[in-house]
């Protein structure tokens, strides 16, 4: 595919081989940008998913807020993504939806689903594929915060971000921008702000990351691999043989 084209191509790209007139529909999911500051409000838990939202720049992130008022941060959405494609189906969303950074979004009406869907198979199976990524990511996250210690859950999101923005060509090297506060990572990796901060003095006193504002580099990666028990192919856009003749 060209350099030139749209950021959810190149997403979706990645899990199935697109023709021109597949292209030529998902021009469609960016037809409408739309600059968004920092802390906008994409959508609100219990809202009905009337739009999905592809992030041509940017990041966001959606949260669960429970009855007493704690926070879980469950996604972190990065340029490509396309956003509330879980919820399509639900009636109401479960989470929150905020910008992270100031970025572009593209708006896209749910209902238009159907249209793309009956003009192209191929693309249905490419956002379920993308979707099921998501939904791996939160998993494997999960299973993470609930397994291991504060260094292994934070080494692991730092190497899940790292191979995610690599497979974007957003890192320089083993470095990138983290936006996110020590809060936010908190509620993110069920730790205190003050157990945060801890973990990343520890990690950075042995030599396996430095973080500088919102710069990180990761000085070690096969280390911090191990510590975090990362697997990189966990992450892999690889779609289940049964159905590759599809993507043909």
């Amino acid at each position: 595919m060209q350099q030139s084209v749209s950021c959810v191509t190149k997403n979706l790209g990645h899990h199935v081989n697109l023709h021109d007139s597949d292209i030529a529909l998902l021009k469609a999911l960016e037809k409408d940008p739309r600059q968004v500051s920092k802390g906008t409000v994409l959508w609100e838990a219990q809202d009905t998913p009337t739009q999905l939202y592809t992030l041509r720049s940017g990041w966001a992130y959606a949260f669960h807020c429970s009855e007493n008022g704690a926070q879980q941060v469950l996604d972190i959405f990065l340029p490509g993504d396309v956003m509330g494609i879980r919820d399509a189906t639900s009636m109401t969303h479960y989470t929150t939806a905020v910008m992270l950074t100031d970025g572009v979004i593209c708006p896209f009406p749910t209902v238009r689903l159907e249209d793309l869907f009956t003009q192209s198979p191929r693309l249905a199976l490419g956002l379920h594929a993308s979707a099921a990524r998501q939904q791996g990511v939160i998993t494997e996250r999960l299973v993470n915060v609930l397994s291991n210690d504060a260094c292994s859950r934070l080494g692991h999101f730092a190497l899940e971000i790292y191979y995610r923005l690599r497979r974007i060509e957003e890192t320089t090297g083993n470095s990138f921008t983290l936006p996110l506060t020590q809060r936010q990572l908190a509620m993110l990796l069920g730790m205190s702000e003050v157990h945060v901060s801890r973990t990343m003095s520890e990690l950075a006193e042995r030599g396996l990351i430095t973080r500088r504002r919102q710069s990180f580099q990761i000085n070690d990666l096969e280390t911090l691999s191990q510590i975090s028990d990362f697997r990189p192919e966990k992450f892999s856009d690889r779609i289940n043989p049964c159905l590759s003749h599809l993507f043909e």
